[in-house]
């Protein structure tokens, strides 16, 4: 279950979209299949994430996701340049979610409108996801 959290930008009228948030800082992209972009974003524990993710990107996006979850600081997802992201995409972030230790959290900054729709018919519970809301 996912407790989901929208947070309103501060200035609605501000910046557009491309803009916010900050660029990322020394991105290292990670080696992907077509159709999907990784940067690995330092020195956050943050993805940025180009392109589609479905049943020939999922592994791929299942392992970035479980190796920044694997550092000791919130995860941060970029993720304004997300064309597409199925459910089982979807589940994987609920899950490494749910692998957090106490008091760190999975912050989503710009999703796609699908993403915050599914998380939300998947339910709410205790998992420490907050979507940013546009």
């Amino acid at each position: 279950m996912v407790r989901l959290t929208i947070q309103p930008r501060a200035n609605p009228d501000g910046p557009p979209r491309t803009t916010l948030p900050d660029p990322p800082v020394s991105p290292v992209r990670r080696s992907c299949p077509p159709g999907l972009t990784i940067n690995l974003i330092e020195p956050l524990s943050g993805l940025e994430v180009i392109g589609e993710i479905d049943r020939t990107t999922r592994k791929a996006w299942h392992e970035a996701l479980a190796a920044v979850a694997s550092r000791n600081e919130d995860v941060h997802l970029y993720l304004a340049e997300l064309r597409f992201i199925d459910v089982r995409g979807t589940w994987l972030i609920t899950d490494v979610a749910g692998t957090l230790p106490a008091g760190r959290r999975m912050f989503l900054h710009h999703p796609p409108r699908i993403l915050k729709t599914v998380l939300t018919l998947i339910g709410s519970g205790s998992l420490p996801v907050v979507v940013e809301s546009p």
